[in-house]
C-alpha cells in the first residue's frame, strides 16, 4: 500500500473522535518508524504520508460537518457513544482500580465536566477561537494523536475546538486550518518524543487521567434534541461498538 494511501487512511480515522491514529499507525506498521524518523528530523520520506492524510483529513471532515449539519443530534449520539467506548482503549492493560487511580479519574472527570463547556453545534457559531487556543489544540492533538490507543481528537473535543475545527473544515477557513497546522507542526516535532516518553513511564497515571477527562468532556455530545430516542440509541450503540472492536486490534 502506497504511503500516500496509508495517510489518506490515517487522516479519515483520526477524524473521528475515540479513533487513536497512533493505533492506526501500529496497524499500518508505520508508528516505529515515523517516532525514529521524527527524532531524527528525517521526514521528507513522510512528504507523500502527509498529503495523504491531509487530503483524508479535509474529506473526512466535511463530510462529519454535513452529517453534523443535517442530524446534529444523532451524529452527537454517535460521537458520545464514541468516545465513551474510546475510555477502553485508553485505559488499556491500566484497567485495574485502585483508590489513587480512581481519585486521578475522579480530577480528571472534573476537570473535563468544567472545560466541556456548552453542546456542541458545529453550525451554530462562526467565530474564530482565539489563536493562541487553536495553536495549543493542534499542538496536543498532534502530540496525543501519535500515541496508540490515544484518541487526538478527543483532546479537541476536551478543549472545546472539535466543532470550530470541523467547521473550519467545512468552510475551508484557511487562516483557523493555518494556525491550528502551526499548532501542530509544532506538538509533532517538538511534544511527541517528549510525551511519548513521558507516557511510557506514567502511562497508568496519564491513561486514568484522560480516561476522565474524555467522561467529563462527554457532557458536550449529549444530543440536545430527544425527538427520535430510539434512533439516538441505535447512533450512540454504533459509535460504541465501532470503535470498541478499534480498541481491540
Amino acid at each position: 500500500m502506497g504511503m500516500v494511501v496509508k495517510g489518506l487512511l490515517t487522516g479519515f480515522v483520526i477524524v473521528l473522535p475515540g479513533m487513536s491514529g497512533g493505533t492506526m499507525l501500529l496497524l499500518l506498521g508505520l508508528y516505529e518508524k515515523l517516532m525514529r524518523d521524527l527524532s531524527r528530523l528525517r521526514v521528507l520520506s513522510w512528504i507523500p504520508f502527509a498529503l495523504g492524510a491531509a487530503g483524508g483529513i479535509l474529506v473526512g471532515g466535511r463530510a462529519f460537518a454535513w452529517l453534523f449539519e443535517s442530524y446534529s443530534s444523532i451524529v452527537s449520539a454517535f460521537l458520545l457513544g464514541s468516545i465513551l467506548a474510546s475510555i477502553r482503549s485508553v485505559l488499556g492493560e491500566n484497567y485495574h482500580p485502585s483508590f489513587r487511580r480512581a481519585a486521578i479519574f475522579l480530577i480528571g472527570v472534573g476537570i473535563g465536566l468544567i472545560l466541556a463547556g456548552t453542546p456542541m453545534g458545529i453550525m451554530e457559531s462562526t467565530a474564530r477561537p482565539n489563536a493562541a487556543l487553536l495553536l495549543i489544540g493542534g499542538a496536543l492533538a498532534s502530540a496525543t494523536m501519535i500515541l496508540p490507543g490515544v484518541p487526538g481528537s478527543s483532546v479537541l473535543i476536551i478543549m472545546g475546538l472539535y466543532d470550530n475545527m470541523m467547521q473550519a473544515l467545512a468552510d475551508l477557513d484557511w487562516i483557523t486550518l493555518g494556525i491550528f497546522i502551526a499548532g501542530a507542526a509544532m506538538g509533532i516535532f517538538g511534544l511527541a518524543n517528549a510525551l511519548d516518553n513521558l507516557y511510557s513511564r506514567y502511562r497508568a497515571t496519564i491513561s486514568w487521567l484522560f480516561a476522565g477527562l474524555i467522561l467529563g468532556a462527554g457532557r458536550m455530545l449529549v444530543p440536545a434534541s430527544f425527538a427520535s430516542p430510539v434512533l439516538l440509541i441505535i447512533a450512540a450503540v454504533a459509535g460504541f461498538a465501532l470503535v470498541w472492536w478499534w480498541g481491540s486490534k
